[in-house]
């Protein structure tokens, strides 16, 4: 049997069952078990005395920030959306990723492993729901907007995984973003919340994150085992696409 052949009937399928597991196993917040002591402090935040307009261009919208608050939050990550990939509104690539947080008592007392507490994420929010008597604080949870010009915090923020124990360093800010390149130029204007007690519309903190720090990676066996697989599954569907175009190249 031609080696090739061979490898598709041994290797294909693993590899790719291996890349589904790990792909939701890497993603698990209910398996971190060591909690960074950062995160049981709550999020600082101060007035700022210079309020100067941060502006710059980036994926063909001029944004103007006005900043509020300087922000620091210790946190784990329960909920992450990436709405470059999932986009249903204009503004969705105005703030292309969220982060729904927890901390304090949320991961003092890991009710975030209590399986009758569910979390969810869509549409620029996060909602937590549970059944019977959960110990779980409504005001050390935040649905985050992360706006970022810089290219290296861009690739930290796109390898976090729920799960993750971050340091988020930046200010609260009220965007305008306005389209560049049209007679009519698309505006929109989003202000960020400035307190964690409060809920519903407008409850979102908007960040311009000036420093991320990955304090404690989750999972990181899974998440090892889910590149390897698709590394191989890639290799594998690569020798193939060899393999079938050889022979007109040979004649």
């Amino acid at each position: 049997m031609h080696i090739l052949q061979r490898f598709n009937k041994y290797l294909f399928l693993p590899l790719f069952l291996l890349c589904i597991f790990t792909f939701f196993s890497r993603n698990n917040f209910r398996n971190v078990n060591e909690v960074a002591p950062g995160l049981l402090n709550q999020p600082v935040q101060y007035t700022l005395n210079n309020r100067e307009e941060i502006e710059f261009s980036k994926d063909n919208y001029e944004y103007h920030l006005k900043p509020l608050y300087s922000y620091e939050i210790n946190a784990l990550i329960i909920g992450k959306m990436d709405y470059k990939l999932f986009s249903i509104y204009k503004y969705d690539s105005i703030f292309p990723v969220d982060l729904c947080l927890i901390w304090g008592s949320n991961v003092a007392n890991k009710v975030y492993k209590d399986r009758r507490i569910k979390f969810s994420q869509d549409c620029r929010w996060c909602w937590v729901q549970w059944e019977g008597e959960v110990d779980f604080s409504m005001g050390e949870m935040s649905n985050n907007h992360l706006l970022v010009n810089d290219r290296g915090l861009e690739r930290k923020i796109n390898s976090l995984l729920r799960g993750d124990q971050i340091r988020i360093k930046g200010k609260l800010v009220n965007v305008e973003a306005k389209a560049m390149g049209k007679d009519s130029p698309e505006q929109i204007q989003w202000n960020t919340s400035a307190s964690r007690s409060d809920n519903g519309a407008g409850a979102c903190e908007v960040i311009y994150v000036e420093e991320i720090e990955i304090l404690k990676k989750a999972n990181l066996f899974s998440d090892t085992l889910f590149k390897a697989g698709c590394l191989g599954l890639i290799a594998l569907i690569i020798l193939n696409v060899i393999d079938f175009f050889l022979p007109f190249y040979r004649d």
